[in-house]
């Protein structure tokens, strides 16, 4: 039988918990291995009523504990013996000559802070639940894990209990790295009950009113920070959040499309861009740019006035006058905009009580942020890099009709459109005379591609449109399936298609493209969202 890689015997144990469950069972198995016990407070007096050998901690450090327990295993010595590298004779040799003994394991769980938080403690007994001991010895062993093993979960304890009995009182290197990021767990979910407990806003209520909810603000480089602006009555709800995420990421991606001097900059013939998304249920349904922010504005509302009611807006430029006065007969939730001029305020104040205005302090720090989104889910969090590469987007015609260059600008912000509607995505975008651009339909949230398109995305082009679609580029997130939908597109007056391509059907497709006479080009990127 090959030897396990890594064996390194537990001489001495550190034990320090909250969550007493199978301490004792745990504690014989490693004295039976030969382990010498070092335990704290509660668990020594556990210990102790058991008649299990031990020593106190406080013997071990040469430190009383003090400050009614805030003190018992701060100290040079102790994190030392837990931290130093076995692996380096320099740190051996400093060990020796600090007369530090080496601990092999801590065992240790913290001051039940989440049970104080269920129970509605006061803020001080909050406060004395702020575990700063336990969280210092398990980084540090969970940091040595080539050395020492770091145990914060009972359910764990049979499986070191089992590999001191198969390998004489030794943990495997194997167990060491798995205990390890368990730890680093425990400690990342402790730290973040603590500081959301003391950092929230509560919220009226979470999606619906049933449900209670805050907001936890963050002040990591990259984060959305944004000064709500002469409060209103109102403050802002948890559906508002979401739809203002929604938005920011919207205008961000067109941003960073147009005005970061890349060789696709300036929409329209101007050069000057504004850029305007207004969304509901967390669906862009107004989406455009214009030579200004009044004219973005306008033409967003113009794409989806039925749904925009309602919505929350977010511009890329300062809110102006002259934009404030178009909020004359509607309703919106929230305005966010990088500025306002004053005058602006005044006329928002004086005809809309309830609106709330965010100025966006950080517009520019959006397409820096974080390079991966997280997602919680049942068991877990779901990691993946962010969408994006829009300026990247290589359209290549694969119909007898070429897709023109001329339209690759307006594809690309049709794109970034689909990539923000529930999948599956299909949106319907059309550029004005002064080159400005303007989302006309969505079909989002559908099980299956082809009703969103002759359902959802072509009745809505042909109501804000007309009944003439040629000059419209249709956009889908992902692959057609099948033939029907470039038939649908083209039974309804569309000419130009852009999708991913990728389907087992694509030859089937791109057939039915040139039957038709439709021009499409593949760009070999999907962009679901679901």
């Amino acid at each position: 039988m090959t030897k396990p890689q890594g064996l390194q015997s537990i001489r001495r144990a550190l034990l320090s918990v909250s969550d007493k469950s199978l301490i004792e069972e745990l504690a014989r198995a490693l004295v039976s291995a030969g382990a010498e016990l070092l335990a704290t407070g509660g668990t020594a007096e556990r210990l102790h009523r058991a008649n299990i050998p031990f020593r106190k901690v406080e013997d071990f450090t040469g430190n009383p504990e003090a400050f009614d327990g805030r003190m018992k295993t701060l100290s040079f010595k102790l994190e030392s013996a837990i931290l130093f590298d076995r692996a380096k004779s320099s740190h051996l040799e400093q060990a020796k000559q600090h007369d530090i003994e080496p601990i092999d394991l801590v065992v240790c769980n913290f001051y039940p802070f989440e049970n104080a938080v269920q129970r509605e403690a006061t803020e001080e007994e909050l406060v004395s639940e702020i575990d700063v001991g336990g969280p210092t010895m398990i980084r540090a062993a969970a940091k040595n894990f080539k050395s020492v093993a770091a145990l914060v979960d009972p359910e764990d304890y049979g499986l070191l209990m089992a590999e001191l009995r198969q390998y004489s009182g030794s943990t495997t290197l194997e167990l060491r790295k798995q205990l390890m990021v368990r730890a680093f767990e425990y400690t990342a979910r402790y730290d973040q009950i603590v500081y959301e407990q003391f950092a929230q806003k509560k919220l009226r209520y979470g999606e619906n009113p049933h449900q209670a909810a805050y907001f936890v603000p963050s002040r990591i480089k990259g984060a959305i920070d944004w000064e709500l602006l002469d409060r209103s009555e109102t403050e802002l709800s948890y559906n508002n959040y979401l739809d203002l995420q929604a938005a920011f990421s919207v205008v961000r991606d067109a941003r960073k499309l147009w005005t970061h001097g890349n060789v696709h900059s300036a929409p329209n013939s101007s050069g000057a861009v504004g850029v305007c998304a207004i969304v509901k249920h967390n669906n862009p349904c107004g989406f455009a740019t214009g030579s200004t922010t009044q004219e973005a504005f306008e033409r967003a509302w113009a794409g989806d006035p039925v749904s925009s009611f309602g919505g929350v807006v977010v511009l890329s430029s300062q809110f102006t006058l002259e934009c404030a006065r178009l909020f004359d007969q509607k309703f919106v939730e929230v305005i966010a905009a990088p500025d306002f001029e004053e005058k602006a305020i005044e006329e928002l104040r004086r005809k809309k009580k309830k609106l709330r205005l965010l100025k966006i302090r950080t517009f520019d720090a959006l397409a820096t942020s974080d390079r991966f989104q997280r997602i919680a889910v049942e068991g877990g969090t779901l990691v993946q890099e962010r969408d994006g590469g829009y300026e990247r987007e290589e359209f290549r015609s694969v119909t007898q009709k070429t897709f023109p260059r001329e339209l690759e600008q307006l594809a690309r912000f049709g794109i970034i459109a689909s990539t923000h509607v529930k999948s599956n995505a299909v949106v319907i975008v059309r550029q004005t005379e002064d080159g400005g651009m303007q989302l006309v339909a969505t079909g989002g949230g559908q099980p299956n591609r082809i009703d969103a398109i002759t359902s959802l995305a072509i009745p809505r082009a042909k109501a804000i449109v007309g009944r003439d679609l040629s000059s419209c580029v249709l956009v889908s997130d992902a692959f057609f399936p099948f033939a029907d939908s470039v038939l649908a597109a083209a039974d309804a007056g569309l000419r130009w298609v852009i999708q991913p391509g990728g389907s087992v059907k694509d030859s089937e497709v791109i057939a039915a493209a040139d039957e038709r006479g439709l021009g499409m080009a593949f760009t070999g990127r999907r962009h679901f969202r679901h």
